[in-house]
């Protein structure tokens, strides 16, 4: 369920500055400490570590103690925060049970993401917090336990999920190519891309959701995806980059083949080569 708030304030329209958002934060972390449903507070997040740069956002993780109190400090939290900030838009997502979340766009471009839910429903989804205040004692030894005992991701079935199908957006991006649609091939492409990110993304624990971390990746395999990208709508600067996605996504492959003792990659790729030639000799 999502519920979408907009209230424009046309006065603050300047870009906000780090000072601003120190600002903005501490006000923040002052006004949700005096809440007594709050068992703890936490900023997670570069926030956490002082900020990436003066782009960041500020993320904030707000911890009730009983979880009947969740929904009613999530709701007023969100009258509060436009009473209090130059709020242009607003955002109310449901993450799971009793887990809320604002997503708030102010006036000066600063985006504040505010999670609220109950210490039962605590989990650490990344290595970055700072526990602001923790009425409970209990925060940082869950967030430490929940890191240190998260679950780890599945490499075959991941290898897997991304594999079988690999066939199909290779064939429709072809055959797009032939029918000239330029558009659904750049869109089958995307897909191949994407797909050998996310298999690199889990072997080196980088996190490609958004493509967080894919700029971390290594050179050599981020000059492959540079070659994947498309010059022009011509067939045949589509069908290059048609060629270097599927290369790269294979090149993948062949290491999770390896890890995982698998033989799937090696016929796969040379059907895949042989069906891209026959298309290619059609341009």
């Amino acid at each position: 369920m999502k519920k979408q708030i907009a209230q424009t304030n046309t006065d603050h329209t300047s870009h906000y500055s780090p000072a601003t958002r120190e600002e903005i934060l501490n006000r923040l972390l002052i006004d949700l400490r005096s809440d007594e449903r709050l068992a703890g507070l936490l900023v997670v997040g570069s926030g956490a570590e002082g900020f990436e740069d003066e782009h960041s956002d500020i993320d904030l993780c707000a911890v009730t103690t009983s979880a009947d109190d969740v929904r009613s400090a999530f709701e007023e939290w969100g009258v509060k925060i436009r009473e209090m900030l130059h709020v242009f838009h607003a955002l109310e997502s449901v993450r799971a049970a009793n887990v809320y979340l604002w997503v708030i766009f102010l006036d000066n471009f600063l985006e504040i993401d505010i999670c609220f839910l109950c210490l039962d429903d605590l989990r650490a989804t990344r290595n970055r917090w700072r526990t602001v205040f923790d009425r409970s004692g209990k925060i940082e030894d869950f967030m430490q336990s929940s890191w240190e005992n998260r679950p780890k991701p599945d490499l075959e079935e991941a290898y897997r999920s991304r594999f079988d199908s690999i066939w199909h957006c290779i064939k429709h991006a072809s055959i797009a190519v032939q029918r000239n649609q330029p558009w659904r091939a750049i869109f089958e492409l995307e897909l191949i891309r994407n797909r050998a990110i996310e298999l690199r993304g889990l072997r080196e624990e980088l996190e490609t959701k958004r493509f967080r971390h894919v700029d971390q990746m290594p050179e050599d395999f981020l000059t492959d995806l540079e070659n994947t990208l498309v010059l022009s709508l011509r067939s045949a600067d589509i069908m290059d980059a048609l060629k270097a996605a599927t290369a790269c996504f294979f090149r993948e492959a062949r290491h999770y083949d390896e890890m995982l003792d698998l033989e799937l990659a090696k016929s796969f790729e040379t059907k895949m080569k042989a069906y891209l030639e026959l298309f290619e000799e059609n341009l």
